[in-house]
């Protein structure tokens, strides 16, 4: 994986938590801390490489964190290879792993501490290697896709956990046999333990810091004792890592240790690494380098705090400094404050306790320091108006009305908790009357709070305008959110080249460290050009630059041991230039060398059952019923007319009846969607189009297709969404089909893009409704019964496992490959038993039979 795209990533990721310092375990206000610690040293199956040091480095961390001078963890699940019964360990079986995950997604609450460690080994999941397991005691290599556990499987039960104190250590690394390295999926590396915020991007939940050993693309350095990365996580737990600010202050935040991390990982691995790749070894922090809470304590100057704090206590305590100070005071003695003013302001409360200062002297320095911070009205009207702004564009456009009050209490609410801040009684008191204020209010009620909040390092380059339209914009629904200036040009850039080169899935190939071709695309620069399946490119020739200029002399680039993403970017260019590549091939003597001219490619999304010889579609699933089957990935520009293609070809075949598979698309264009819904009815509504503003626009059918006398099924689960559901809830409300499968995704609302301060407001405008008139839109706070989505008919909701699901994905990957016809396959997989699929096919086959006893009657 590249660096750019790692940190690219890393940039999306920053997520901020509320500090909670950490207080006697006998309070019983005080939020609780779990931990699930998983090592795994060595594997039943062989062909999985041990991991030496897994279970001692697990081990030791539960002896850290149950350590009451360090955390003193009561709710702490430990999961090892072996039995560890002092400290009543259970065995990493996938069931026990599975469970553990599940207990503290049930049990950790909002505020309390979740820890959680993974050390072991994983793999790539699949041919093309984009997803990944992790492996338990019982999971063996070759059929990892059931016996291991799927990063699917993390995130469904990951993405449940309410704490806003999530802090993760990643020790995985994902390799084939011969341990050579594995891609990992670019878009979303690690993801499964960020969570959810509930967006449409999926930005990571709130409060998540998970630290990795490595990019997943090799094994973390072992040492005598422990893992490298375990030895520097245990020792920066232990105190090492309390070195923020000016000195220590007792406790190890977030991001103090990743401050140590950042430092210490290179040096030990430059010191102890044996080979390039290990000395260069290259840790990552997702969403954690802005956290600020707490993760363990350091011992060594405990007892230093406690006394400066009993100093405090008994100044309040004689009444020589008012309660205000008093408060203060111990928020700035019990950890170190983020900010330059703040720690300034410690310095001085030091020197009172002491007794260096008296009150009156102490008063008047603090005066002067928190006169520093102070910020003009100007400054703080500006970035009211600016919030106001964003308010009535939201307004005017947003599906649902909004009460202004509300949008600004929600500003104001979140950036003060993305600040780390307490908000003041005062505060809270003016928000909670914020509903019923007229503009002119709002905006004095902003700038007063922006104006208290005061000059701070962490509200600059317009960061407190970003913090409050994010939180703003939250509270509306997950696709409603606000796009700094930053995060637009990085959208910009990561869709530059992608919808152009010549048309070949690669993946690594393990055993050679090179290139390998999935699949050539059908009808791409590469298809045509003769690419096959399982070609090894092993060389890159370009005598042209990534924007079309000719290259003083060509470059040449070996695939060996480059980095996947690093070799699309070489294949990847400006249309109409060429790019040479040079293969080996199964069969071929020697290379064979392909000069390719890129262009735009363009993706299959009307897929059938199976390729023929001449790699097209076959649409017909079931000869004998004469049972047709077309699966839509998404709805772009060109499925409207491969859609009509395919039921030509079918309607030629004497089609009987047709499953529609819908699942895991997730929409896309609104007309085309119109247009496919209106081949299969006949004539009448297909969706109504809800504006708050302005008149609702209704899409009706025309009549004019042959495509209505054959029973249907529509294959939908949960990722089936928008287009989607329109599709499938246009043919349900017309009974032209029946549903089957898994209740869709609810995302039955349109979005607008409008630039603003140089960033982007993406805003939902309008809601989509079905043909009956019922509502398809999920919103934030719906439940499981609420009205929104496309539910199954009556008698066909056919649930699938996390399993099943990556399972039905595998196979639908797979399908997609244009195989080589001249060589047999290495190994024949077991069919895949698709239980949505045969329930479909089990309503059309007794359609089918009642329709040929009616039709023999009436010929009787």
């Amino acid at each position: 994986m590249s660096k750019a795209l790692w940190k690219a990533l890393l940039g999306t990721c920053v997520a901020l938590a509320v500090a909670m310092p950490l207080r006697a375990a006998e309070d019983v206000k005080t939020p609780k801390s779990y931990a699930v610690l998983i090592g795994i040293s060595e594997y039943g199956d062989k062909e999985i490489t041990p991991r030496p040091h897994a279970e001692a480095d697990a081990q030791a961390l539960y002896d850290l964190l149950t350590n009451k001078d360090y955390l003193g963890a009561d709710h702490v699940r430990l999961l090892l290879g072996k039995e560890d019964a002092k400290r009543h360990s259970q065995k990493a079986t996938r069931e026990n792993i599975l469970k553990a995950l599940s207990w503290v997604a049930t049990e950790a609450k909002r505020d309390d501490l979740v820890i959680l460690a993974w050390i072991g080994q994983g793999a790539p999941l699949g041919e093309q290697g984009d997803r990944v397991c992790y492996f338990t005691t019982d999971s063996n290599y070759k059929d990892r896709l059931k016996t291991a556990i799927t990063a699917a499987e993390i995130s469904h039960e990951l993405d449940k956990v309410k704490s806003q104190r999530f802090c993760g250590f990643v020790d995985v690394s994902f390799k084939g046999p011969g341990g050579v390295k594995a891609e990992m999926n670019a878009d979303n590396p690690f993801r499964e333990f960020l969570g959810n915020e509930g967006k449409e991007e999926h930005t990571p939940a709130v409060g998540r810091a998970v630290f990795l050993a490595t990019s997943g693309q090799m094994q973390s350095i072992d040492l005598d004792q422990h893992g490298l990365f375990a030895k520097i996580v245990l020792d920066g737990l232990k105190g090492a890592a309390d070195k923020e600010g000016y000195e220590p202050d007792g406790v190890v935040t977030v991001d103090e240790l990743t401050q140590y991390i950042d430092k210490e990982l290179p040096e030990l691995a430059h010191k102890q690494g044996k080979t390039k790749d290990e000395k260069g070894q290259q840790h990552f922090v997702l969403g954690g380098r802005a956290s600020h809470f707490v993760l363990t304590r350091n011992p060594a100057v405990a007892a230093r705090v406690k006394e400066q704090l009993d100093k405090l206590s008994k100044l309040a305590k004689d009444k020589k400094i008012s309660p205000e100070f008093a408060e203060e005071g111990e928020k700035l003695l019990s950890q170190m404050p983020k900010l330059e003013a703040q720690r300034s302001l410690r310095k001085e409360y030091q020197e009172l306790v002491a007794g260096k200062l008296d009150a009156e002297k102490f008063t008047e320095k603090r005066d002067a320091i928190l006169d520093a911070t102070k910020l003009k009205r100007t400054a703080a009207l500006a970035y009211a108006k600016r919030v106001m702004e964003a308010v009535q564009v939201i307004r005017e456009g947003y599906v649902k009305e909004v009460n202004a009050g509300d949008m600004v209490a929600w500003a104001v609410r979140g950036l003060y908790r993305l600040i780390n801040e307490k908000m003041p009684a005062e505060v809270t008191d003016r928000l909670n009357k914020a509903k019923d204020l007229k503009d002119t209010e709002l905006v004095r009620l902003l700038a007063d709070i922006r104006e208290r909040l005061g000059k701070r390092e962490d509200l600059e380059n317009n960061k407190d305008l970003d913090y409050s339209l994010q939180a703003m914009l939250k509270h509306l629904d997950p696709y409603t959110n606000y796009f700094n200036p930053e995060t637009v040009e990085r959208m910009r850039q990561d869709i530059q080249g992608t919808f152009t080169g010549i048309g070949v899935q690669i993946k690594k190939n393990f055993e050679r460290d090179v290139l390998e071709v999935v699949t050539p695309l059908k009808g791409s620069p590469a298809y045509k050009a003769g690419i096959q399946e399982g070609d090894l490119i092993v060389k890159i020739t370009r005598e042209v630059d990534d924007h079309g200029k000719k290259l003083d002399k060509p470059e040449v680039v070996s695939t060996k041991g480059l980095p996947l993403n690093d070799a699309v970017k070489k294949i990847q260019g400006m249309p109409r230039t060429k790019v040479k590549i040079t293969v080996e091939r199964e069969g071929s003597d020697k290379p064979l060398e392909f000069e390719i001219q890129r262009s735009k490619v363009e993706m299959e999304t009307v897929l059938g059952t199976r390729r023929k010889s001449t790699d097209e579609w076959d649409y017909m699933l079931d000869t004998a019923s004469k049972i047709g089957y077309i699966r839509l990935t998404q709805f772009s520009r060109n499925s409207y007319r491969d859609m009509e293609r395919a039921m030509k070809e079918l309607e030629k075949e004497g089609i009987k009846g047709l499953v529609l598979d819908l699942r895991f698309d997730p929409g896309g264009l609104l007309d085309i969607a119109v247009k496919i819904s209106d081949m299969f009815i006949d004539g009448g509504l297909i969706v109504t189009i809800k504006p708050r503003v302005g008149r609702e626009h209704s899409f009706t059918g025309e009549t004019r297709y042959p495509y209505t006398s054959f029973p249907m099924v529509v294959l939908v689960n949960g990722g089936s969404a928008s287009a989607s559901e329109i599709l499938s809830a246009c043919l349900q409300d017309h009974r032209r089909a029946i549903v089957v499968g898994e209740r869709s995704y609810g995302k039955g609302s349109v979005q607008n893009i409008q630039p603003f301060e140089g960033g982007e407001l993406k805003l939902t405008t309008a809601s989509y409704w079905r043909p009956s008139g019922k509502n398809m839109n999920r919103t934030p706070g719906s439940k499981e019964t609420d009205e929104w989505g496309v539910t199954p008919d009556k008698g066909y909701l056919v649930k699938m496992s996390p399993k099943e699901k990556e399972e039905l994905l595998e196979h639908q990957k797979e399908s997609e490959i244009i195989h080589r016809h001249d060589v047999e396959p290495k190994e024949t997989k077991p069919a895949f038993q698709d239980k949505q699929l045969e329930a479909a096919l089990e309503y059309l086959r007794g359609q089918i039979k009642i329709a040929s006893r009616l039709t023999a009657k009436k010929a009787g």
